[in-house]
């Protein structure tokens, strides 16, 4: 992109880059609390299921793409890519193992570390959408953007860790944290303070530069606080909440592969190229998405293990693996990553001179 082109604000445009950061999230959830909305909890687990296939489990097999699919990026991060494989392959086997003493506990650091790094995505696709405004944020505006958003997660995790006995994941019995009652309140009454700090901060925006935050960047918090403070009495949406936090990295992780893949390999922009290979990598993420969390259980009930047992071994094993994997494929401050985010679908069908066609380069 040539220096003197300001990147545009959006992926795509208002109405998509809308629907796949949060607006479809928020349009659900005002849509299940109608009071004439009238869908069945069954109906709405039936459509939460469908959904693993095609957004929630190709989202973690984006992941692995991203970092495997590039010897650069191997080279790059080789203990995040060569090291913790081994790491979690150790967690998912003396879990298989100890099913009784190390997978409560491998349950356990799944569900301590899922917010932090939930609130991670938030934060940086914020962070994301003012760069590509051309906004600077300060140090303490950045703060205030992050602690509003981990508290929104962190609120209902507190709550949910009073209670000592703890819970149950796949029939696999985890303990609880037995923290004081007062954490999830004190958190709760965090989440407002922090919202005043935001609206304070976002009014001396405008007194000082008389410029307002565009409503993108604004989008992710307001998504993650309806996420999981709001949607939380609202039963139908609150388990589709995880498809959501889906799509919002499907989306991103999209546009990154179609341009890194044009300028890396010189393909001339086209219609046909953002249509092949939109449908050969999702196409590569189903896939990938299937074996991580359907045939490899599958496969683990072949040494007398309960499908029910081997899918949550497993289901940790990813998510901690793509929790280790999103930590570093997605610094802003890498070069590499953040000049790529900063296109626009537009310019994908642009064609270019002197560059190989589709065809010449697969």
């Amino acid at each position: 992109m040539p220096k003197d082109k300001a990147p545009s604000l959006y992926f795509v445009n208002a109405p998509i880059d809308f629907l796949f950061i949060g607006g479809l999230s928020l349009l659900t959830f005002a849509f299940f609390n109608l009071p004439w909305s009238g869908v069945s909890h069954d109906s709405v687990i039936g459509l939460a299921t469908f959904l693993l296939w095609v957004g929630n489990w190709p989202h973690f097999a984006a992941s692995n793409y991203r970092l495997y699919s590039n010897r650069n990026n191997i080279r790059q991060y080789p203990i995040t890519s060569l090291v913790v494989p081994f790491v979690i392959l150790a967690g998912v086997v003396g879990s298989f193992l100890s099913p009784q003493t190390v997978a409560p506990f491998w349950v356990k650091l799944f569900l301590l570390w899922s917010p932090f790094h939930f609130s991670g995505q938030t934060v940086g696709v914020t962070l994301l959408y003012a760069r590509r405004a051309g906004i600077v944020l300060s140090p303490w505006e950045r703060y205030s953007f992050a602690a509003f958003i981990f508290l929104t997660f962190l609120f209902p995790n507190w709550a949910a860790d009073v209670n000592p006995v703890g819970g149950g994941y796949y029939g696999i019995e985890y303990p609880g944290l037995g923290v004081p009652n007062w954490f999830s309140f004190t958190a709760e009454g965090l989440i407002v303070v922090m919202a005043i700090v935001l609206a304070v901060n976002f009014a001396r925006r405008y007194q000082d530069k008389k410029a307002r935050l565009p409503w993108v960047v604004l989008l992710p918090a307001v998504s993650q606080y309806v996420w999981f403070v709001q949607g939380r009495s609202t039963q139908n949406f609150y388990i589709l909440v995880p498809f959501f936090h889906s799509i919002q990295y499907l989306f991103i992780a999209w546009v990154l592969q179609l341009k890194l893949k044009k300028d890396e390999q010189r393909i001339s922009g086209s219609r046909r190229y953002v249509t092949l290979e939109s449908l050969r990598w999702g196409a590569v993420n189903v896939l990938g998405g299937i074996t991580l969390f359907y045939l490899f259980p599958i496969f683990c009930t072949w040494f007398g293990y309960s499908l029910d047992f081997a899918t949550g071994v497993a289901i940790v094993g990813v998510q901690v693996h793509h929790f280790f994997v999103d930590g570093v494929i997605w610094k802003l401050r890498n070069p590499a990553v953040s000049a790529p985010l900063m296109g626009n679908f537009a310019d994908l069908l642009k064609p270019t001179r002197s560059r190989r066609t589709l065809r010449s380069a697969a």
